[in-house]
């Protein structure tokens, strides 16, 4: 009889190393975070601005160097020691507690972005097609700063989106298809599946490529573990034919279903694959662990010919959404800006297009420029959100702080009136920069109130906390970040100082249960 703890136990160390391999082998993850310095030994029990400069403090963009990713931690901090073998079934609530405890820990090597009109987007997109699906609880849908071509999901119904699917999609359909596919896999529980039925040998194997996956180099990671222990992993991570093919059929229906043209499933996997053939060196990661043969994209086809191809669609959303990924999270901003500009020479004077010029010129540091762009843009499109956060974003980037500031507030206003949230962690973020703490605050612990497992949010709530000196209240924020993150010794710290702050019984009747809690937790997982 297999202990089903044990069980447990293996399958979040394997989901683990899985799905860090098939998503960050081939290029490290990206990211400015410095690694948080542990303060157990210090005596300080004061919070403020230099104290907190070993966190990720945000800087002054709204795209990119502030609502950003979060990564850049040694993954051996979080990963759990290598153990003996087993294989279970998943229960429901064994696969949500796993699900939490993978995207908590894998925070740590992850670039995740945390830019607001990004993670709603791609939660509206997943959502829409959840909403036809028959699964049974929430997802929820993420993505992480990666121009490499890949998407993974996990137990409990979460599902990991690389960049650059985004950027790689031609239309809103195809990149819903690559999450309609990822869906499936979770609804028919591959994972566990796949997982309960191997064997998996080759333990140090997988410990090498981590090793070597850390150096920051996927060239280092293949040498490291050589041709054939490679395709030994490969084997092990990679779905089976029979799983894929389940996956894009429940897939092709999921788009029917949502209103999307089935069709661009075997459209976006065939340009994958036939763009891995002229350089099979540079194959894209998706399709390393999610095999794809032209029989495959084939059956698929045909399936999709018992479909309606779906109503026209409203690419607008889809276009700005990328143009941002593409233009926001592209450390070449030169080549960016070029490419654009080429675009829009050649008679494609699209928004979208023009759109990412003007933020690749921001990036780039060319604020005046981009300003110009912006008004021109905003003469043309009166009261366009997207439009007016990069010009809110520009205005800080060029030190016109207060110009910044008054965009977003009067944005705030506007679509708070409406019932809308959006820009509440925008706005939030400036007035944090601009140290209008007690503003910010108020906004911060409501944006927390419906999305508590931000970790982006609980160290910008501890900053503004900390700057005004609420010591206790920096440092339980700080805690809950460190928790969010996978960090469980960094948290409990926290929480400790915390708890030596108050003198509030109820406060502190709290933190001991909050400190109580996270202790067994990381216990359970040092006994992996």
């Amino acid at each position: 009889m297999i202990d089903r703890r044990q069980s447990f136990a293996r399958l979040t160390q394997t989901t683990l190393l899985w799905s860090f391999l098939t998503c960050a082998i081939v290029t490290a993850p990206s990211g400015y975070a410095q690694r948080v310095d542990d303060l157990a030994s210090s005596k300080q029990e004061s919070l403020g601005a230099a104290d907190l400069a070993t966190e990720q403090a945000p800087s002054d963009s709204l795209i990119r160097r502030n609502i950003t990713t979060q990564a850049a931690q040694d993954p051996f901090d979080q990963l759990p020691d290598l153990g003996s073998s087993a294989a279970s079934f998943l229960s429901e609530y064994e696969s949500q507690q796993l699900g939490r405890a993978f995207i908590r820990q894998s925070r740590s090597f992850l670039p995740y972005i945390s830019d607001p009109e990004l993670v709603d987007y791609i939660n509206r997109l997943g959502n829409r097609l959840l909403s036809v699906s028959d699964a049974n609880h929430p997802y929820r849908f993420y993505l992480v700063d990666n121009r490499v071509i890949n998407a993974f999901a996990v137990p409990g119904g979460h599902v990991v989106i690389h960049s650059g699917i985004l950027t790689k999609s031609e239309s809103e359909s195809e990149l819903a298809s690559v999450i309609g596919h990822e869906i499936s896999h979770v609804t028919q529980n591959h994972i566990s599946r796949k997982l309960e039925s191997s064997q998996y040998d080759g333990w140090l194997v997988l410990a090498s490529v981590l090793a070597a996956a850390a150096s920051g180099s996927g060239e280092v990671a293949q040498a490291a573990i050589g041709v054939s222990q490679a395709s030994i992993i490969q084997r092990q991570l990679s779905y089976s034919r029979s799983y894929e093919a389940e996956a894009d059929s429940l897939g092709i229906r999921l788009l029917s279903r949502a209103g999307f043209n089935p069709a661009a499933m075997p459209v976006f996997f065939k340009r994958l694959l036939d763009e891995s053939r002229v350089s099979e060196s540079h194959a894209p990661e998706f399709l390393r662990s999610h095999p794809l043969t032209i029989n495959r994209i084939a059956e698929s086809a045909e399936r999709v010919r018992a479909y309606p191809p779906g109503p026209p669609q409203d690419e607008s959303e889809f276009l700005l959404m990328r143009a941002k990924a593409n233009a926001g999270y592209n450390e070449d901003h030169v080549l960016v800006r070029d490419q654009y500009l080429s675009l829009i020479n050649s008679g494609q004077n699209t928004l979208p297009n023009r759109y990412g010029y003007a933020l690749a010129l921001s990036q780039n540091g060319e604020f005046d420029k981009a300003r110009e762009e912006i008004s021109k843009l905003l003469a043309d499109y009166p009261g366009n959100i997207s439009v007016e956060l990069i010009q809110a974003d520009n205005e800080l980037e060029a030190g016109k702080i207060e110009d910044g500031l008054a965009i977003l507030r009067r944005l705030y206003e506007q679509q708070t009136a409406k019932g809308n949230h959006l820009i509440d962690i925008y706005f939030a973020n400036a007035l944090v920069l601009t140290r209008h703490h007690d503003e910010a605050i108020p906004i911060l612990q409501q944006a927390l109130s419906v999305n508590p497992d931000e970790p982006y949010l609980h160290i910008l709530l501890s900053r503004a906390h900390g700057e005004k000196g609420n010591d206790y209240e920096a440092y339980r924020e700080r805690g809950e970040y460190h928790y969010l993150r996978g960090n469980y010794k960094f948290a409990v710290e926290q929480y400790k100082r915390a708890f030596r702050l108050t003198k509030s019984e109820y406060q502190r009747a709290r933190l001991a249960a909050r400190i109580e809690e996270v202790e067994q937790e990381l216990a359970e997982l040092e006994k992996l």
